[in-house]
């Protein structure tokens, strides 16, 4: 039933399109080029996104990654700052 309509829609717009004066087919005409220029504009929209959503994703990753080193480290100076503190401390004394 679908198909049968979209049929008789293409159908009736190539009537309307002979039945139309030249102007009328031109204008027609670039409808359609700049129909075209446009989802071609937004393709490209489109993968820009899709690509600054990878990097996004990648990014997360890095700094995750980048978090878990930097606790790491903290975790070795810790007690390295622990000493040199009660180090220092004891030197202070008279």
């Amino acid at each position: 039933m679908e198909l049968q309509n979209i049929h008789e829609n293409q159908k009736a717009a190539q009537r309307s399109l002979n039945e139309m004066s030249p102007i009328q087919q031109e204008t027609e005409a670039d409808r359609e080029i700049w129909l075209e220029r446009i989802n071609i504009h937004l393709e490209k929209l489109l993968a820009k996104a899709n690509k600054d959503k990878d990097m996004f994703r990648h990014m997360k990753n890095h700094y995750w990654a980048r978090n878990h080193v930097c606790k790491a480290r903290i975790k070795i100076l810790k007690p390295r700052l622990r000493k040199a503190l009660k180090r220092h401390k004891r030197d202070d004394r008279l």
